[in-house]
């Protein structure tokens, strides 16, 4: 290893911490949020149907990075929790779209306040420059991982 590694071993240290504390984060700060209890992934579909609109299933497991065997899971408990409802695709009767319900809605709006909460508590001293600088490079590394992975290598199951 040469002295130019030591930049991408830290960098590499820094991923792993990053997603056991980023899980642990959103686990403490939606301890107390309101309405029923989300686990990250079904915010993660919920988030995106609430944000995005209507969607097709393909669409959200696109989106999402995950297998669409996965969301239909994930849509499957947003379904039984009323917090999503398949209509009818007015493109296409054969499909369905899933979008949120007024109540899936509400429980949007509440944990996304809360996470929001947390990630000010967990900023409050950085600047607003570091603030944006950080969201412009982090959103500069995540294009950079979906530009270099391989087709279909981004569907995860979870």
């Amino acid at each position: 290893m040469g002295v130019t590694d030591d930049e991408y071993i830290a960098i590499g240290q820094q991923f792993g911490l990053f997603f056991r504390r980023a899980e642990r984060l959103y686990q403490a700060a939606h301890l107390d949020a309101p309405g029923p209890s989300l686990e990250r992934a079904a915010y993660g579909v919920l988030a995106r149907i609430a944000g995005g609109g209507p969607q097709r299933l393909s669409t959200l497991a696109s989106g999402l990075c995950v297998d669409p065997s996965t969301v239909s899971r994930q849509v499957a408990a947003l379904e039984a929790a009323a917090l999503v409802r398949r209509t009818q695709d007015p493109t296409d009767r054969r499909a369905s779209l899933i979008e949120a319900t007024a109540t899936g809605m509400d429980v949007f709006v509440a944990h996304r306040n809360t996470w929001l909460g947390a990630l000010k508590g967990l900023l409050a001293d950085w600047t607003s420059a570091e603030r944006r600088e950080f969201a412009r490079l982090f959103a500069r590394l995540t294009e950079a991982m979906e530009k270099n992975s391989p087709a279909g290598a981004g569907m995860e199951s979870e």
